[in-house]
């Protein structure tokens, strides 16, 4: 059944995309650009209708994991199935409609956490042969944008379609970086992201239990607390606490962070209390030898 006939398109070409989740940020994003791009966009959520700001060919409103006959013929003329679902239906979704898909499609998702579903995604591997299977996680928040952002990829079972995909990304001005596996992925965003967010987050609420005077502190702010203040008015405004609750809470590595951030306030802490200058100034002393590799791509905003 899965002959010539059922083959989206030609090897590697990217004509209709079907985004699961499309109700979300992230949906929404693929939709903007994909159709700027000439592909056609499906939405496929359990959620009645898209945002406002999507550009979809077409919307259906039906569970992907208990496929209906509309979402199984959407499915064998798809080049590409995005997933913008959470892990469990991500999967579900997977084995529900990988049978459907034509030789060569391309199945991807966005998670930010990807031990679990990479090591789900190594099953499939062997189950679905026909399926090239991509993970990638846009390291932004969607409103942000793909312009100068960076797209961490794992690559399960490559492709014309897999290529062609990264292409894309990266003609929409990501850098696509190729990571060797779930669990290099999740080590390397623990510092990136937990140990990022946790700081983030334990600042602003210092703040707030200090009861800061945003209108004060402006008139006389230095530059790293402009910049700090900035990120976490940010993530405030964007208002999408389930991304860092997810990552706080499913990347394998997240206790172990917040053990090394923990220890070090209280490093820090030690020895402002026993006014030791010397082990102070070697604390500041340490960063450097750590961060020479990132001077040229971790600018400092000042």
């Amino acid at each position: 059944e899965r002959a010539s006939a059922r083959m989206a398109d030609s090897a590697d070409s990217i004509t209709s995309v079907i985004v699961l989740g499309a109700s979300g940020g992230f949906g929404t994003l693929f939709s903007q650009v994909l159709a700027k791009d000439g592909v056609q966009v499906r939405g496929i959520s359990r959620k009645g209708s898209p945002r406002s700001d999507a550009t979809f060919t077409d919307y259906l409103s039906a569970d992907p994991c208990n496929p209906n006959d509309e979402v199984i013929a959407r499915v064998k003329v798809a080049s590409v199935i995005i997933s913008c679902v959470p892990p469990g239906p991500c999967i579900r979704a997977l084995e529900a409609l990988a049978p459907h898909m034509a030789q060569g499609a391309l199945f991807c998702d966005v998670l930010s956490v990807k031990t679990g579903i990479c090591e789900e995604y190594m099953k499939a591997k062997e189950k679905f042969p026909h399926v090239e299977l991509l993970s990638t996680h846009p390291m932004f928040a969607p409103a942000a944008g793909w312009e100068g952002q960076n797209t961490a990829i794992i690559e399960i079972r490559g492709g014309p379609r897999s290529a062609r995909f990264k292409t894309m990304v990266e003609s929409w001005g990501s850098t696509c970086v190729c990571m060797e596996s779930g669990e290099v992925h999740d080590r390397v965003t623990a510092a990136v992201q937990n140990a990022t967010h946790a700081a983030l987050l334990s600042f602003g609420l210092c703040l707030n239990k200090m009861g800061y005077n945003a209108e004060m502190a402006s008139l006389v702010s230095t530059p790293p607390h402009r910049a700090m203040i900035g990120v976490i008015q940010r993530m405030a405004n964007i208002n999408e606490p389930d991304t860092y609750w997810d990552i706080q809470t499913e990347n394998p590595n997240a206790e172990e962070t917040w053990a090394h951030l923990e220890a070090a306030a209280a490093e820090v802490h030690d020895a402002v209390k026993a006014r030791d200058r010397e082990r102070f100034c070697s604390i500041i002393a340490s960063f450097k030898p750590m961060l020479e590799a990132a001077h040229e791509t971790c600018k400092s905003p000042y």
